[in-house]
């Protein structure tokens, strides 16, 4: 009921995770001005900048996301809250409206299956959750496409990419995904799901992984957020 959510909001106030004001009853997360001017990426297109990031390193049928990343943008805090402050439902409300948007542009059509980047199971069990499961979700949600989080896993658990090189990055990724079961992927285009996508050295990581075991699928990518200098 209304009241109850009005009186949750006066004792435990909520804000806004860009900008910081109060949020009203009706909006989540997210002020309504400052989802007006969320820095999103244009609609999708084949062949489009974010996409290019892949050719010659990792054969893709698509590619996009959802908002610009940059370090100084207050926006960056949306993917914090969803990665490391234990509110990895916003990556999935995130995920659903990027979803609602991309359909439209039949970015998921004929995608059979949704893998959302592992993590470690040491880095799982500290962190309490993977944001990628959460965004995968909100993906499923809006589209049925089921989601498998067990045919591939991350079994090395690499440093952290955040304050690496592009070089090192490439380095710190090699051969840290393998596949448990090649059936369940062969043949199937699927739809990989990361957060953030930097320079792509992850996602290439895992995508080899597949392919090199499943040597008859197909890679599409889709990841909230893409650094600017990326694109």
């Amino acid at each position: 009921m209304k009241w109850i959510s009005d009186l949750l909001d006066i004792i435990f106030p909520r804000s806004c995770a860009v900008c910081g004001k109060s949020l009203s009853s009706g909006e989540r997360d997210i002020c309504i001005n400052c989802l007006m001017d969320l820095p999103r990426i244009p609609a999708y297109t084949i062949g489009n900048p974010i996409e290019k990031l892949f050719y010659g390193i990792l054969p893709v049928e698509r590619v996009a996301s959802y908002i610009h990343y940059t370090k100084e943008s207050p926006y960056n805090n949306l993917i914090h809250r969803a990665k490391y402050s234990d509110r990895p439902e916003i990556g999935e409300r995130m995920a659903t409206t990027a979803t609602s948007e991309l359909i439209k542009q039949d970015f998921f059509t004929g995608i059979d299956i949704i893998i959302p980047l592992p993590l470690s199971k040491k880095k799982k069990e500290q962190r309490g959750y993977n944001q990628c499961d959460y965004i995968a979700q909100g993906i499923s949600k809006i589209t049925g496409i089921p989601i498998d989080n067990s045919s591939v896993i991350r079994h090395i658990a690499n440093e952290t990419q955040t304050h690496k090189h592009r070089e090192e990055r490439w380095k710190n990724v090699e051969n840290i995904f393998s596949t448990t079961n090649a059936e369940a992927l062969n043949g199937k285009h699927i739809l990989l799901v990361d957060d953030v996508l930097t320079t792509g050295a992850t996602l290439t990581s895992c995508g080899r992984a597949i392919l090199h075991a499943a040597p008859d699928a197909r890679i599409s990518i889709f990841t909230l957020a893409c650094a600017g200098k990326s694109i």
